[in-house]
This record gives C-alpha cells, structure tokens and sequence, in this order.
C-alpha cells in the first residue's frame, strides 16, 4: 500500500518559545536554526516509531483492495475524509460515507455498502497524529524531542575531536519504546 502525505503539520509537537526556555536561550539569532532542528526531530521520532505525532492529512492507495476491510498504513490515525474506488480507466468514484466503517482504534476502514462496478484501486484520504497541538502528543516523546534538538544544538558536527559523541542521546531510546509501532508479519 502507497502512501501519500497530502499536508504536514500546522504545528510543531514542541513550541520555539518551549525549546528556547529548555536551552535557557534568550534573542532570536537562533530562532531559524531551533525551528529547523525542531521539525527535524519530530520526523526522526515519527520515523522511530512508525507514527504521526500531530495531526497531517495522508493518502493511502492500494492495488490489493480488501472488501473486509484494510489497516491504514499511517497511524494513530483520526479521522477518514474520503474513500475513492478507481477503475481500470483512472475514473474515481467516492463512497458514500454511510457506505464506510471506520475504527480509529485499530485504524481499519472497510466498506460495508454494495462493492462498486469495476473496483481496480482505493484511495482513502484519511487524517492521522495524536491531535493538532502539541498538549495531544504523550510527553515521553515530546521530551524525545527536546533531547534530539539539545543534542544536535550542542553538537553541530559529524565528528567531535578528542571525545565520541553518541548518535543519540541517553533516554533517547527509553523515551520512544514504549510508542514504537511494530509489525509482525
């Protein structure tokens, strides 16, 4: 199954003013710098543990279009906009919201109406993260984050001469566990 981010983000998990405060930075000379380093550790989080922490639009498409129904590919997922069947032409036809079952808590969305003629592909618009603030993400990885920005803010380079420096920081690891989406098959 593809999937397609439509829209990021409004917001980031973790505010300039928040991660400003938490290095005890004053003036803005390294605004650009934070708010770059911010976005930057929200999507390792996102990508170590398989999740969307604020809430980003996303398009899910599959050839393989179960009529029991399918798992989303991007989770904790919110809400489903659209449910779109595609023929072998590229005509969409959208689903009927009454015709579509969605359960946030699983993710799965299923079809519960009459198949459509010539189903070849499904398009699902769907909205997943834990909210759309930073107060809906778990602390845990809120705090990932701010460790992740602190370590790149103090370490700006590849290599530091006469000492190692971790990939990540100590907690890292501990902090995002407990979040991490796994598959077993």
């Amino acid at each position: 199954m593809k999937r397609i981010l439509l829209e990021g983000p409004a917001v980031e998990p973790v505010l300039l003013p928040e991660m400003k405060a938490h290095l005890r930075l004053d003036g803005a000379a390294e605004d650009d710098l934070l708010g770059g380093l911010i976005a930057a550790a929200r999507v390792a989080v996102e990508t170590e543990i398989r999740r969307a922490l604020i809430a980003q639009r996303w398009r899910a498409v599959s050839d393989d279009w179960l009529w029991d129904g399918l798992l989303l590919p991007v989770a904790p997922a919110l809400s489903v906009e659209a449910v779109r069947v595609i023929d072998r032409d590229g005509a969409a036809t959208t689903i009927d919201s009454d015709d579509v079952a969605f359960e946030p808590a699983d993710g799965s969305v299923r079809v519960t109406g009459p198949r459509p003629p010539r189903a070849d592909r499904i398009q699902i618009d769907f909205t997943a993260g834990y909210g759309a603030s930073g107060s809906a993400v778990p602390q845990p990885l809120r705090q990932a984050i701010r460790l992740l920005v602190t370590h790149w803010y103090e370490h700006r380079s590849a290599a530091s001469v006469g000492e190692a420096v971790a990939a990540m920081p100590l907690g890292f690891g501990e902090l995002v566990a407990p979040y991490r989406r796994l598959f077993l098959c």
